[in-house]
């Protein structure tokens, strides 16, 4: 599958979530450079240690820029990546094609998390960066983790980590219907260097369990306002959606490298690796 090429020019603003095309442009900087590098570096410990032994096909579930999927086709796995957004699939094949592999359009294809499907098994299927948050529904949680045991071949494993957030750090001082603006980052617009500016506000619902963003991006002059909205979920609530989704057998980390789960008035980071 060829994917079309960004002008360089920021253009109206169509996308939500990941989907838009300004998260393309600054994606990468803050996820491999910048503020969230070091929680990069983390999951890719945790993906690489725990596929050592697989020797099958592997899937990405919201491949993204390709931050977890390019490393590990360098690393001789033989993965296949999807995500929705195709301007950040844009992304992921100009990287692929200055790493010199060639094979890349033919192991990503654009679609979501709750209604993805493959004519082939997986040996593993990879979740990271929380991105299942992104489903702001538990029954589209239900349905994607549904979706990842029909693919997987009997005895293959789901991989995948998210954060549980803070009721006392985050989503107490986060209830106001107003929220105040608070500043995100400034970054290089990658073909102009020109700085894109990003601020947020953010909203959280205690009863759905959701954070709600307007992402505000403000290039030459130009602001847009872009939405978000993420899902969290509990460890016990967790459980009972992979009970729902097929599965039966997990095993729960609380950080990258194996340690317990351990819960805390703060965010807490949790690792599964669950089997079908």
């Amino acid at each position: 599958m060829m994917f079309r090429q960004n002008s360089g020019e920021l253009l109206p603003e169509t996308g939500s979530n990941y989907d838009s095309r300004w998260w393309a442009l600054i994606y990468d900087q803050w996820n491999e450079a910048g503020g969230r590098s070091e929680q990069h570096e983390r999951e890719l410990h945790f993906y690489r240690e725990h596929l050592q032994d697989t020797r099958g096909a592997i899937l990405e579930a919201a491949c993204g820029t390709g931050s977890i999927m390019l490393p590990l086709l360098l690393n001789g796995f033989d993965i296949f990546g999807f995500d929705a957004s195709i301007t950040m699939l844009d992304v992921l094949s100009r990287k692929a094609a200055g790493l010199g592999l060639s094979d890349i359009d033919s192991r990503i294809t654009q679609q979501d998390l709750v209604d993805f499907s493959y004519d082939h098994p997986f040996e593993a299927v990879l979740i990271p960066a929380s991105s299942i948050m992104m489903l702001s529904t538990q029954q589209n949680q239900i349905t994607c983790l549904r979706r990842v045991h029909d693919c997987l071949q009997p005895g293959g494993r789901l991989l995948l980590n998210f954060y549980i957030p803070s009721y006392t750090e985050d989503l107490l001082l986060h209830q106001d219907a107003q929220p105040a603006e608070e500043e995100f980052g400034k970054f290089d617009h990658p073909e102009t260097g020109r700085p894109i500016e990003v601020s947020h506000t953010k909203i959280c619902d205690l009863t759905m369990q959701t954070e709600t963003y307007t992402w505000i991006f403000r290039y030459d002059g130009e602001t847009v306002q872009v939405p978000m909205q993420a899902r969290w979920i509990h460890k016990e609530e967790f459980q009972l959606l992979l009970r729902l989704g097929g599965f039966d057998h997990w095993e729960l980390y609380g950080s990258y490298d194996g340690k317990p789960y351990v819960g805390s008035e703060h965010m807490g980071d949790t690792y599964w690796m669950v089997t079908k």
